[in-house]
């Protein structure tokens, strides 16, 4: 199957179930001119929740077997994989283990790792040393460290986090590979866990790249007080929400919007919580869909229909993106933040108010302490 993109073509096998995974679109990105846009992520293409869970828990059976009920720690990758691990972490119901995913942002929090995701628009990445003292203690007693990422392609960002994992928590015994597309062009052994297994090449073309895009911030900011809720950043259990009541926050409840067609927008490396809620909608009987913003660059090209450009809500000045959103119609956006405050220079929501889309907008702050659930 041959796939033109802006930046080159793409050379796979066709095959129904990676079609049903994913569709493809190109990167403004001299480092890597392609990218798989996943149909059941909930990040560039909206999904419905339900699919998700079935995703979660198809992956969380592949591999709970192996683990053998030892303790053990489930990592997601920010910021597209936050709600993945976070989902796969939840369905392999294990008693001895915790989720943290890592970040971009920097806070005053004790760093446990930094590494590079070198193919990407923006290499830098965190991982914290869990803040709970109940985590703290179990952090010594880990046997299993399970890695979730959307897709593995190189394997390349995976190797510079175990490298520094080895270092910091020595008594890890086993390693494990969790992904939705696994692209590894070498063999793989049965610590590597995916739902669909198989090699591409790309021929790319020679193209001048828009430089103007900021990926990383220039100046490193504490955002202790930007994001002072542990949502998975440093580490976490469970966390109960009160969906209802953040409902009634915006006068709104479950037969007023029951014949409405809803979309649940995340925003950045908050995914899991509002993929949570859009489930909630979607348990109710109401007609929801759910993906992301996200700080790729991404061509208007293959599977990407439509994009609207803004600045971040994390005062770090980066250029985010919504895709596949404006040229689809829905009656209610709710857009849901884990900042406490967003920037006067963050215009989502005014983009989206924008008459010629019609769509109601509802802004949901999830930082605020009277919506969580012991």
């Amino acid at each position: 199957m041959e796939i033109k993109l802006k930046t080159g073509i793409l050379n796979l096998e066709k095959n129904d179930k990676l079609l049903d995974l994913t569709g493809f679109s190109s990167r403004i990105n001299k480092k890597r001119g392609f990218l798989f846009i996943s149909k059941v992520l909930g990040k560039h293409i909206p999904c419905r929740p339900t699919f998700m869970e079935k995703i979660y828990l198809e992956l969380a059976d592949k591999i709970k077997k192996q683990l053998n009920d030892k303790p053990s720690l489930v990592i997601g990758f920010a910021e597209t994989a936050t709600s993945l691990g976070n989902g796969v972490y939840e369905k392999l119901n294990l008693d001895n283990s915790f989720y943290i995913h890592t970040t971009r942002y920097k806070t005053s929090k004790k760093v446990l790792v930094d590494f590079k995701e070198e193919h990407s628009h923006a290499p830098s990445q965190f991982l914290y040393f869990p803040e709970d003292l109940e985590l703290v203690e179990m952090i010594d007693k880990i046997e299993n460290i399970i890695l979730v990422d959307d897709e593995l392609t190189t394997g390349k960002t995976i190797e510079n986090i175990v490298k520094q994992l080895k270092i910091n928590l020595p008594h890890v015994k086993n390693y494990y590979f969790v992904s939705i597309l696994n692209w590894i062009n070498k063999p793989i052994e049965n610590n590597y866990i995916h739902i669909y297994k198989d090699t591409f090449d790309f021929e790319s073309y020679e193209l001048d790249i828009d430089e103007n895009i900021v990926s990383e911030t220039i100046e490193q900011k504490n955002l202790d007080e930007i994001i002072p809720y542990n949502f998975g950043r440093f580490g976490i259990k469970k966390i109960n929400y009160d969906f209802e009541t953040l409902l009634h926050s915006k006068n709104l409840s479950i037969s007023e919007i029951k014949d409405k067609k809803i979309l649940v927008l995340g925003t950045a490396e908050f995914m899991y919580l509002p993929y949570k809620f859009a489930y909630y909608l979607e348990e109710n009987g109401i007609k929801v869909y759910y993906q992301s913003t996200t700080r790729s660059p991404i061509n208007i090209d293959g599977d990407i229909l439509s994009k609207i450009q803004f600045k971040d809500n994390y005062f770090e000045n980066i250029d985010n993106f919504l895709y596949n959103v404006i040229d689809k119609e829905y009656d209610y956006i709710f857009v849901c933040y884990e900042t406490t405050l967003t920037p006067e220079n963050h215009n989502l929501i005014d983009l989206l108010e924008d008459k010629k889309y019609s769509f109601i907008i509802e802004s949901f702050n999830f930082s605020l302490e009277q919506y969580l659930m012991d």
